[in-house]
């Protein structure tokens, strides 16, 4: 492998088999990942881009979002600070739990075009070959 091209995902192509129509979230799901499901599916069948077989990224980016909320509602609950069993303040450690859940999240949101660079690589459209030779150009 070159040394140009190390660390970076390769180009999405236009699929044949993409998800035409945005199926139904996991019934056993929490909530969260749930609405998360709802608000993101729309747009990446929209895009043309996923195919039954990456469903397993948009579950897991779902559940690591679920996963976020949960922390976040722990934490708002329980405070930044919990006492231990010795009675000294500790910090919550639902701050653990939402510092991986975030940065699964955030390698999911990667993985399925989710994010402003990741967005910018996946397209269903085909390249158009720019051809100012062509005596029909307008």
């Amino acid at each position: 492998m070159s040394h140009h091209t190390r660390g970076r995902k390769a180009e999405p192509k236009p699929i044949a088999d993409a998800v035409r129509k945005a199926p139904q979230p996991p019934k056993d799901w929490p909530a969260a990942a749930k609405r998360e499901w709802r608000r993101i599916m729309p747009i990446l069948v929209e895009r043309g881009v996923l195919s039954p077989a990456d469903m397993h990224a948009v579950e897991r980016f779902c559940e690591a979002a679920a996963d976020i909320a949960s922390a976040r509602e722990a934490i708002a609950q329980h405070g930044a600070y919990i006492a231990d069993r010795h009675g000294e303040l500790k910090r919550n450690p639902a701050y653990a739990t939402l510092r991986e859940a975030t940065a699964e999240s955030r390698r999911w949101s990667a993985e399925i075009g989710l994010t402003p660079a990741s967005r910018s690589r996946v397209t269903a459209e085909p390249e158009v070959a720019d051809d100012d030779d062509s005596p029909l150009a307008v």
